[in-house]
């Protein structure tokens, strides 16, 4: 069985690595030539520690990332919502989240593939169709032949258009700026994740490596300026701790965008295709779980695959086990971005933040870091 995923993102390249560990051959045909470097960073939360486990990655990570013992929301001064008295948050096995360069795990899990010769680059996919039980794949400059389809190119992915899909985004309304800067975060923080919430706009910002952070700034689209410049968000931020005018004077290239997920999907798959990550299950990234999802999808398609008789068994066994948490997380990381940016939606999650006990609020995202079979 010979299968072809399109994208060579983070879900992709994670999904080729553990089909290759149970045995199925497949290959990651991705239209760059060169994989560029993204101005960004990730969070990999507990989860998706947990796969790149299982895939053997996990110290190469840890020796790129920062290891973060806290995250918190917190007030403009930094003076955090709630008060976590545990000092190191992890799930039941002891992961943390780790804070990571977005192009330097990718570049990981794409020297993995390569070595292992099952990734391909300079490849544009254009579309899709199936002929006498095999699947053509048409790229630019080529044609090829597969027994299996899958669709990792995103959230305005072309293989789920191919299959005859809507591709009907959500906007939100809210505009993301992301970037790295140059600089070293005090002491204190240097292994916190922050997210400091203010009156329609929120900064989140961590430590990536010994001399570069993280952060997004998120605003209500009616005060955005048009022109988002450090001037222009330094100004948005006056009133916040002076670490974010630094980190954002620090700053180098900054990507802009307005946050959207996509609308859910009636199905992901036909007989011998299949969407995985945003493709098939786009989310806003306030939960921090867009990457990770798209790791959990590798761990289970590849698994589901290799116990699965026919690929429109594993494909429905795959799209049963995976909706009811995607569905958790896009709705309520969409819902948790709306209230955190309306004056009495914020005031109700504050409520809600300070009223929940620790316990019941470990077991909640336990639940979330829960990955069956590991």
């Amino acid at each position: 069985m010979e299968i072809v995923i399109i994208g060579g993102g983070i879900t992709g390249l994670s999904t080729a690595l553990a089909l290759n560990k149970v045995g199925i051959p497949s290959t990651v045909y991705e239209q760059a030539e060169n994989l560029n470097e993204i101005g960004a960073g990730v969070w990999l939360q507990p989860n998706a520690i947990q796969v790149l486990q299982w895939l053997g990655i996990y110290r190469d990570i840890l020796k790129e990332g920062c290891l973060l013992n806290k995250m918190e929301i917190t007030y403009p001064n930094l003076k955090p919502i709630k008060r976590i008295k545990n000092q190191v948050v992890a799930d039941r096995y002891g992961n943390q989240t780790i804070a990571i360069h977005r192009w330097k795990l990718q570049q990981l899990l794409y020297n993995k593939c390569d070595h292992l010769g099952i990734v391909k680059l300079g490849m544009p996919y254009t579309k899709h169709e199936t002929n006498n039980g095999k699947i053509e794949i048409h790229f630019k400059h080529t044609t090829i032949q597969a027994d299996l389809l899958m669709g990792a190119d995103g959230i305005k992915s072309n293989v789920r258009k191919s299959m005859g899909l809507p591709s009907d985004f959500h906007t939100s309304g809210q505009i993301c700026c992301r970037g790295i800067a140059n600089i070293e975060l005090p002491t204190y923080l240097r292994n916190e994740g922050k997210e400091v919430w203010g009156n329609k706009v929120r900064f989140g910002f961590s430590q990536l490596s010994s001399d570069s952070v993280y952060f997004f700034a998120v605003v209500n689209k009616e005060i955005a300026p048009k022109d988002i410049t450090k001037k222009s968000l330094s100004t948005l931020f006056k009133d916040f701790d002076l670490i974010v005018k630094d980190i954002i004077e620090a700053s180098g290239d900054m990507h802009v965008a307005e946050l959207m997920d996509l609308k859910r999907l009636s199905t992901w798959h036909d007989s011998n295709t299949c969407l995985i990550g945003d493709a098939a299950h786009a989310t806003t990234p306030n939960m921090g779980q867009g990457a990770c999802q798209g790791i959990e999808d590798a761990y289970y398609i590849s698994n589901i695959l290799k116990n699965t008789n026919t690929s429109l068994a594993a494909f429905k066994a795959f799209e049963n086990q995976r909706r009811k948490k995607v569905d958790y997380v896009v709705n309520n990381s969409w819902t948790f971005g709306k209230m955190a940016h309306s004056t009495l939606g914020q005031l109700a999650l504050r409520g809600i933040m300070k009223l929940t006990p620790e316990k019941v609020m470990s077991k909640q995202m336990n639940k979330l870091y829960t990955v069956e079979g590991l």
